[in-house]
């Protein structure tokens, strides 16, 4: 994992206006890059997928549940431990802190992470205690892979982490369902996750970032402080930095889980199995908004850096109306061929809970809008917005769905994410209308690092 941190023969790595070339690199490219993003992304949602269809064929729907709870558990820890780092890294156009510090935090995090994902599954003591453990393994490699596409994203090889997302979910889909199907155990399945992860986040990435490195194709970043005591400094001041972002990261993920939770404790397993077969329809429409804003975020930040407030403002505008033209059309299709595209799928147990799955596409609508937004308040780097915005749909989350979970089950929990999502982009939105409409100034988060920048070497 070498994010090298020394300066290149030729100079400092540029900042700033200096910067411009790379930033248009990505700009004059935008239907390339969200192209390679998107087969990335759907790769890795289809390798998930595959797997839980095999579950749902191979397996049994108590099966895909402790697949789901794996899921369900692993992703708020590693996201809160994970502190948000690709995100900062992306949006860090001052460049206050070098790649290598943003790999040795991301490093201390997912340690940490795993640590309280294994006391978790050790505390619940359900059969799928190791399967739990062996996602959060998977999603602790994604993690240390995610900083080496932050570096290669804002270099404008997005081409290059699509890639490397194709070889993480290919290795995945084959070694996962291979192993399935010549055991039948799900906790060897998972072992292919495992190593999909281990490939794809890990070794391709960083065999690149070497290999572009040597071949001055990539700029290394500015030499880190060698001092001790100034680098733990550093550290920590990242760390601060970013824990807004982790946690409302964090807190969103765990909101949308919720449901899952609640589905678990009051249905039982094969409940929690069936509702996480229906809800990929979301995911496959989150694979769609992701690929697009993984584009968008240095190109919203760019805008920002320009001044063009207005502009960022109707570019959101037009996102959230075509994300919900998107989700009619989605909730027109599963109303009319839901049932028989459940039954061919996954089997008539599934087919009984169609509305459930109407239910998920109107999510959809909810989820696009909210993508859009919660875009652009990154590119503002108001990260305390997002914390408050994250604590606001957990309460939601949790009320709403020991309503309407007893009452209505997996239809009611399908709800709540309509529920969870809708209010947190209500709640959004209104927090990015007041930053981008107030005079500009120095954001609180900037001002945290302020300090940082002016004592970087070479900036």
């Amino acid at each position: 994992m070498d994010i090298t941190d020394r300066r290149a023969a030729h100079g400092p790595h540029r900042t700033g206006r200096d910067a411009a070339p790379e930033t248009g690199a990505i700009r004059r490219r935008p239907a390339a890059d969200v192209a390679w993003s998107l087969a990335g992304l759907a790769t890795a949602t289809l390798a998930q997928w595959g797997l839980i269809l095999a579950l749902t064929r191979i397996g049994s729907p108590t099966m895909v549940g402790q697949y789901a709870l794996g899921l369900a558990v692993s992703a708020p820890v590693m996201l809160v431990c994970g502190l948000g780092l690709h995100t900062v890294l992306v949006t860090d156009t001052a460049d206050r802190f070098v790649p290598a510090e943003y790999l040795r935090t991301r490093l201390a995090g997912v340690g940490a992470a795993l640590a309280v994902i294994g006391v978790l599954a050790a505390v619940a003591g359900t059969a799928g205690a190791t399967v739990v453990l062996l996602v959060g393994l998977a999603k602790a490699l994604d993690g240390v892979g995610e900083i080496f596409f932050a570096v290669l994203q804002r270099a404008g090889r997005v081409r290059t982490v699509g890639r490397a997302m194709t070889v993480n979910g290919t290795v995945t889909l084959l070694a996962a369902v291979g192993l399935l199907v010549a055991t039948g155990d799900l906790r060897v399945a998972v072992l292919g996750s495992v190593l999909g992860s281990l490939v794809g986040s890990v070794g391709y990435p960083v065999w690149t970032v070497r290999r572009l490195r040597a071949r001055g194709q990539l700029p290394p970043g500015p030499a880190a402080p060698r001092r001790r005591r100034t680098e733990r400094a550093r550290l920590l001041r990242l760390a601060v930095t970013a824990l807004p972002v982790g946690l409302a990261s964090g807190l969103a993920s765990f909101s949308v889980n919720v449901p899952r939770y609640v589905v678990e404790h009051r249905l039982g397993p094969a409940a929690l199995g069936v509702f996480a077969a229906l809800s990929y329809v979301l995911l496959a429409a989150n694979m769609l908004f992701s690929a697009m804003y993984q584009v968008l975020l240095p190109r919203m930040s760019a805008m920002l850096g320009r001044g063009e407030r207005t502009a960022l403002i109707r570019l959101v505008g037009r996102l959230v109306v075509g994300a919900l033209l998107l989700g009619a059309v989605g909730v027109a299709a599963a109303a009319i061929g839901g049932r028989p595209v459940l039954g061919l799928l996954y089997g008539p147990e599934y087919a009984a809970s169609a509305d459930a799955l109407t239910v998920f596409a109107v999510a959809v609508c909810a989820s696009g809008g909210l993508f859009a937004i919660n875009t652009a308040l990154l590119a503002v780097r108001r990260f305390t917005h997002q914390l408050a915005a994250g604590a606001v749909t957990v309460l939601v989350a949790g009320g709403v769905s020991l309503l309407l979970v007893p009452r209505l089950g997996l239809v009611g929990a399908a709800l709540t994410v309509v529920v969870v999502l809708g209010s947190e982009a209500v709640v959004k939105g209104v927090m990015l209308r007041g930053a981008l409409t107030a005079p500009p100034a120095e954001t609180p988060d900037a001002a945290v690092t302020r300090p940082v920048a002016q004592g970087a070497a070479g900036r």
